[in-house]
């Protein structure tokens, strides 16, 4: 068979190796390399998107000389200087085999608009027991159909990811390289003491590092099946890991270089920080997601809460409410199937009392994404400013069976429910451990105390609350800003407040 003739040009990334030519251009300028240099990038090109080995490309390019690898890897480290390839996410390293060049992987990674994409490969099967083959099979297709309920990710369709997994011989790297994909998961299924355990990783193609990894024992899952828990579980942890992975990776290229994506998570992780100003880096991220990419719906909706936050949240005037509304409405009217949406628009009818709209929205998000722990997390929100405190600690215990590593403001939601049901004690236990207690929560806090009869910490906390608001009407700001249904919800806590204050000589 004749071999295919070369491509007259191709694309990398943000720059374009025209063979026929011999010039490597970015932005319609050409990129001066050198000819060792380029004669590898030509070689790469002529065999994109198959690993070529070392000694081949030190055979190809240095034919008559007797060079060192370290000839070979400064070459390497020239090109991707050239293509602007930081991330080497279009000249990849295949741990010992050699090196890939990858136009396709390329071109979808310079598209600042684009999606990770995640390849959730067939598990090893360590068991002994081929009847478990159908079992772990169909484990790994929950949980890539998990993983594409979020739809700010791309994931792989599962009989392409089986097809490139279950070859013999091939590395992350080459499967993923295969794919197309920026991150694979793959794992192991043993059976101990008859109980069937699992192993998990998450890797990164580009960098080959494992971002993720952990193992899940089979028996005792509680409230949920084999077939639905464990699922959910390495579902979240592995949207997790793929956040983690994407801010590290943002943190070691330019801003300006970043995707709205990497803008989202880097937005996220402030969100999650609990540090001062955090809200308003947030917002300064969704914004810069947005800026990217205007029709990001999901960008929409974290930008319209990261902007309500700057505010206070329940304190911030209703006309930033109604503005965070309209904005959370235009994101969901942009992605329609995305929980988050939904979820985060759940909190905006709260705010303005909207109270069926708030748990019809929250529902929503639950039916759209049940392995996402958040949008559990908000439905018992909605069931806790409800008056439905039971209920609320059902739907947090069902986030935390999914999410262990909860974030600390779900911590904040267990008090106000405890607090709710009288549980003071635990209330208070909840509510400090936030990493940061606002005037507010300290002053919540004050009132907990002040309940359960504890004239120290009532006092205490209601000083450190007063001196982060000095001259500020807690009752008011707690009748103003505390969502609840119910009156008498509001009333406690001002009782508690009150309570407080004049233990600490305020009354």
């Amino acid at each position: 068979m004749a071999p295919s003739p070369d491509p007259a040009a191709l694309r990398l990334g943000g720059a374009l190796l025209d063979l026929g030519r011999g010039t490597l251009s970015r932005e319609g300028r050409d990129v001066p390399l050198r000819a060792k240099s380029f004669r590898l990038l030509c070689e790469l090109a002529r065999q994109a998107g198959r690993v070529v080995a070392k000694g081949d490309l030190l055979d190809a390019v240095w034919p008559d000389v007797v060079v060192t690898e370290d000839s070979l890897t400064q070459a390497v480290r020239d090109v991707r200087r050239a293509l602007g390839d930081d991330g080497h996410r279009v000249l990849r390293t295949v741990a010992r085999r050699g090196f890939m060049l990858c136009p396709e992987g390329a071109a979808a990674a310079s598209d600042p608009r684009a999606r990770p994409r995640v390849a959730v490969l067939p598990l090893r099967d360590r068991t002994g027991d081929p009847g478990l083959r159908p079992v772990l099979d169909g484990l790994v297709e929950e949980v890539t159909t998990g993983l594409a309920r979020f739809r700010a990710l791309q994931v792989i369709a599962r009989h392409s990811a089986f097809a490139a997994g279950t070859g013999e011989g091939s590395s992350l790297a080459e499967v993923g390289a295969m794919l197309g994909a920026d991150h694979v998961v793959d794992g192991t299924a043993r059976l101990r003491e008859g109980r069937l355990v699992l192993t998990v990783a998450l890797s990164d193609v580009a960098t080959g590092e494992m971002v993720w990894g952990d193992g899940f024992d089979c028996e005792g899952t509680g409230w949920l099946s084999l077939q639905d828990l464990i699922p959910r579980r390495i579902v979240q942890r592995l949207l997790n890991g793929v956040e983690e992975a994407t801010v590290r990776g943002a943190q070691r290229r330019g801003t300006e270089s970043l995707t709205a994506f990497e803008r989202l998570a880097r937005g996220r992780a402030f969100f999650r920080s609990f540090e001062e100003g955090a809200d308003a880096r947030a917002r300064a991220e969704f914004a810069a997601a947005l800026a990217i990419d205007p029709g990001f719906g999901l960008a929409h909706s974290y930008h319209a809460c990261a902007d309500t936050g700057i505010h206070g949240y329940g304190a911030a005037p209703r006309e930033v409410q109604q503005r965070g509304k309209a904005q959370a409405m235009r994101g969901l009217e942009l992605a329609p199937d995305e929980s988050a949406c939904h979820r985060i628009l759940s909190m905006f009818h709260v705010a303005l009392g909207e109270w069926d709209a708030a748990e019809g929205a929250a529902r929503r998000a639950v039916a759209l994404n049940p392995c996402n722990a958040d949008a559990l997390h908000d439905m018992g929100f909605v069931a806790m400013v409800r008056g439905r405190g039971a209920d609320c600690l059902e739907w947090l215990e069902r986030a935390k069976e999914i999410d262990p590593l909860w974030p600390a403001y779900y911590d904040a939601t267990l008090s106000a429910a405890l607090f709710g049901l009288g549980r003071y004690e635990e209330s208070a236990a909840s509510l400090q451990r936030l990493p940061r207690l606002s005037a507010r929560q300290q002053m919540r806090l004050a009132a907990t105390f002040a309940l359960q009869g504890d004239r120290d910490g009532a006092r205490r906390h209601a000083a450190l609350a007063r001196a982060l608001m000095p001259g500020a009407d807690f009752a008011a700001i707690a009748r103003g800003a505390w969502a609840g249904e119910r009156p008498e919800q509001v009333e406690r806590l001002v009782g508690g407040i009150e309570r407080a204050l004049g233990m600490l000589g305020e009354g």
